[in-house]
């Protein structure tokens, strides 16, 4: 199934994804782990 990383927005297929993790109830993919350590710091600021 191919998905949009929320912080760079490249599509990947999510079983290929670097990293993944469930915020907010929902499955979130990202193409490298940089990407997914972006995300979380934005997620702790708030």
């Amino acid at each position: 199934m191919q998905v949009k990383d929320p912080i760079c927005g490249m599509v990947i297929e999510s079983e290929k994804a670097a990293a993944h993790g469930t915020y907010d109830g929902q499955e979130v993919y990202f193409c490298a782990l940089s990407c997914q350590k972006t995300f979380e710091a934005r997620r702790a600021k708030r």
